[in-house]
């Protein structure tokens, strides 16, 4: 078959530095032995003379080549699998007290190694996923009519105290008022445009109490109006540059995250955001 060789020097340059941001989007394959590797890969990398570009795995096994046992290009690396069981552990078990030890056991990794690994890809502290997980589930078990006490209890904080501790930087207000759809709030919105789709920031002078992701507008205002319906809404008046640029820096994400399906890359893009927001100390 005929080969459709990449030549553009910026592609080889990636591959020198083994920059991982280029994982999934092309590989190179080693001539003189028939493996073909990921732009990260760690092993000794050929000459230019003797590697070519391909624009996939697929293609590069069309045409006969192996993949490398080092960087796994046709595949989830380990270190990929060992973050993706960490996350469906901590998807499937959001209900329940979740330590990092404990993640560790399911993932195959050190705590150290898994926390560091987890931040690296992911984009955020297992830990700080954990509790975005928890208080998504929350929401929607008071959303369901369970009283705050149940859905404390039922997402795994052993008392009240530790809910309320955190709610200002989840909620924007406390439990018993999110309870009360927002009664006797105001809640500023605005709507701005992420990589993933259009993204609704709403909160309170307390914090943000909401992200949502959708691709339009008004089912995004339609979803907020019933999550909070006994509010206020408002548009935002405050200039959205701040919290634009903040978007705009969620956009960079590991290549393994787009292997994994969309409403996982939506919590996790959330996730970020509500870290970074928190972090710069924004408010709406």
């Amino acid at each position: 078959m005929e080969l459709r060789e990449f030549s553009d020097p910026t592609l080889w340059a990636a591959v020198l530095r083994r920059d991982r941001s280029y994982d999934g989007k092309f590989v190179y394959v080693a001539i003189t032995t028939g493996i073909y590797c990921r732009p990260s890969c760690p092993s000794r990398r050929p000459h230019r003379r003797h590697a070519l570009i391909l624009p996939s795995s697929d293609e590069a096994e069309s045409a006969g080549f192996v993949p490398c046992l080092r960087c796994y290009p046709n595949s989830l690396n380990p270190a990929e699998l060992s973050i993706k069981a960490a996350l469906d552990y901590i998807q499937e078990h959001a209900d329940c007290r979740i330590t990092l030890h404990e993640l560790s056991e399911v993932s195959g990794l050190s705590p150290n190694h898994l926390q560091q690994t987890f931040k690296r890809i992911v984009g955020v502290s297992p830990k700080a996923f954990y509790n975005a997980q928890r208080f998504i589930r929350f929401k929607q078990l008071v959303r369901a009519g369970e009283s705050v006490t149940s859905a404390c209890y039922g997402v795994g904080y052993g008392s009240s105290r530790a809910l309320y501790e955190n709610a200002v930087h989840w909620l924007g207000m406390t439990p018993g008022t999110y309870q009360r759809r927002g009664e006797g709030t105001v809640i500023r919105y605005l709507i701005i445009q992420a990589f993933l789709g259009r993204v609704l920031l709403a909160g309170t002078e307390w914090g943000i109490s909401t992200i949502r992701l959708g691709q339009n507008d008004d089912s995004l205002l339609r979803d907020l109006q019933e999550e909070f319906n006994r509010a206020v809404l408002v548009p935002a008046k405050t200039s959205i540059s701040e919290l634009a640029a903040i978007v705009a820096s969620c956009r960079l994400e590991d290549p393994f995250l787009t292997r994994l399906p969309l409403a996982v890359r939506c919590q996790i893009f959330e996730t970020k955001l509500w870290a970074l927001i928190a972090l710069h100390k924004s408010r709406i």
